[in-house]
């Protein structure tokens, strides 16, 4: 039998098992495990971060449970080319989509992007290092023995020979002693200089080493970067939305759990409790970071220059050095988890957690459950909404810096244009194709990314598209062109053209000479 009157820690849990009548939130185990749909999107954005570990309540946690984990980051479908170099790809990378998104382009428009490196100068495959202090603000170390040479130099009277005489520097060169003989650089003058000039410059002076922002600082600490020499790692933005979202989730965990400790409730304490550790456990196996291609060595190589197919026609040329071209394009990010050996076990650990906490919260008190049902309502609503916010808000890609370098005469290729010619004045499939080409100059990308059929009709087409485009003859007519290639009949010696399907006298097969060849797919995702 039950004691009537239980004590100490004992009353803070039930003791019998009663039907009571009255108000009763025992749907809160429902309100727990709603909204995967919500917390799915922003799984891979989640567990990207270190903050992906504080305990706190997650609405629909078992989004986190997953048994296999994602090895790439979702693509976009889209035919793109090298320009200058033989890579066809089916798909364009994440950041990229991120940097300029492709559902924004318009049906047949055109535009012209330039990408770089915002430090254009340093190593672009690794981590932007800080800038090293310069030789010319110290006296010590190998300045100040590059100041005793020349000090010793200026005694002997033959240091500034060569500047005062620089058509005779070669015979003064031959004059100097051996063990008098020092060399000069720009800086090194100037430090002298100031050095006779500024008596407060003779005294040495400490590097002059950048001071670490608050957003620099957070970003090395919560971000997760990667150590020099490794490949780089898009850290999360240090603001992100699920960034904010994640502490003041954590606020209201423990909000949760002092309220639960004033009232007594030892149930609704362990439910959280447990919720808050399965959260941690399973972000956990999944907390990863994603890491781009870079190129390990500094042989010469093409230009990286991309163009970008869309299925609705539209074409965007990426100007960028084959550095940029390497992490953002041609080559995939790779996922690398912290945790690899024993995941699966931390997801059955997670699991079980998840279990007992939605059991447990079934029996928490009146008042308990009022305050985590809100709790739930409102996260949901809340990671419903981040769902309506562009990537572009969760990833720090202030690495690169992007501009629009597209020319005048080609900005609005997806509207009717100032030319009396109906047809070049349309937008237009070829119109826009014809675009691409005046700005690249070259025509193999478009044969290899199947962007027009292989007749000799369209191959004709392309010389002369090409040879136009070198002659920067920008007002080619290449509507007007294709249509009259399209009724010349293209025998040579009796042999039909691939525009041909019954012989030599046979009907021609119009179908063969419809742009694009190659299609590009659909979006898998948008598929499944």
């Amino acid at each position: 039998m039950a004691d009537a009157n239980p004590t100490g820690l004992a009353r803070w849990f039930p003791s019998e098992k009663l039907d009571l009548e009255g108000w009763r939130f025992d749907v809160i185990t429902l309100l727990a495990v709603i909204g995967e749909s919500s917390v799915a999107v922003h799984a891979q954005t989640l567990t990207a971060s270190t903050l992906c570990l504080l305990p706190r309540i997650i609405p629909a946690p078992q989004a986190l449970l997953r048994p296999i984990r994602p090895q790439r980051l979702p693509e976009v479908s889209a035919k793109m080319a090298g320009v200058y170099g033989g890579t066809v790809l089916e798909t364009v990378g994440f950041f990229a989509n991120i940097i300029h998104p492709l559902e924004d382009l318009k049906p047949f428009a055109f535009k012209v992007l330039e990408i770089k490196h915002k430090d254009e100068g340093k190593d672009s495959t690794l981590p932007p290092p800080e800038p090293p202090a310069e030789a010319t603000t110290t006296a010590t170390g190998f300045g100040s023995f590059l100041s005793r040479r020349r000090k010793r130099a200026t005694a002997g009277g033959n240091t500034n020979s060569e500047e005062a005489d620089p058509e005779n520097s070669t015979n003064s060169l031959s004059q100097i002693p051996e063990d008098k003989r020092v060399v000069t650089f720009p800086g090194d003058l100037e430090m002298q200089r100031l050095s006779t000039t500024d008596p407060q410059s003779q005294r040495p002076r400490k590097p002059s080493l950048p001071k670490l922002t608050l957003p620099r600082r957070m970003s090395s600490k919560v971000s997760s970067l990667v150590k020099p020499q490794e490949r780089y790692a898009v850290p999360p933005r240090n603001f992100s939305p699920l960034h904010i979202v994640s502490i003041l989730s954590f606020i209201t965990t423990i909000g949760i759990l002092i309220g639960a400790a004033l009232w007594e409730d030892g149930v609704a304490m362990v439910a959280i409790f447990a919720m808050g550790l399965a959260s941690t456990v399973t972000c956990y196996a999944s907390w990863w970071r994603p890491l781009l291609m870079h190129r390990p060595t500094k042989n010469k190589v093409p230009q990286g220059d991309v163009m970008i197919r869309t299925r609705e026609g539209a074409f965007l040329l990426i100007r960028c050095q084959e550095e940029v071209a390497r992490e953002l394009y041609t080559a995939r990010e790779e996922c690398q988890y912290v945790e690899t050996k024993y995941h699966r076990v931390y997801m059955g650990v997670g699991m079980v957690l998840l279990m007992v906490a939605v059991v447990l919260l079934g029996n928490c008190g009146w008042w308990s459950q009022v305050l985590v049902g809100g709790a739930y309502i409102v996260l949901n609503g809340v990671y419903w909404v981040m769902g309506l916010i562009p990537p572009k808000y969760f990833w720090d890609l202030s690495r690169y810096e992007m501009k629009d370098i597209t020319p005048a005469d080609a900005k609005d290729a997806d509207k009717d244009g100032p030319s009396p010619d109906e047809h070049e004045g349309t937008p237009s499939f070829t119109r826009t194709l014809w675009y691409a080409i005046r700005e690249t100059r070259h025509g193999a990308w478009v044969e290899r990314s199947g962007a027009m059929p292989g007749t000799d009709q369209w191959k004709k087409w392309l010389a002369e598209a090409t040879k136009a485009a070198w002659e920067k003859n920008r007002q080619w007519p290449a509507v007007k062109r294709k249509s009259d290639i399209m009724k010349e009949d293209l025998y040579s010696g009796g042999t039909p053209t691939s525009a041909r399907g019954e012989g030599p006298s046979g009907p021609p097969d119009l179908a063969a000479q419809v742009a694009p060849l190659d299609e590009v797919r659909s979006n898998p995702q948008v598929a499944a």
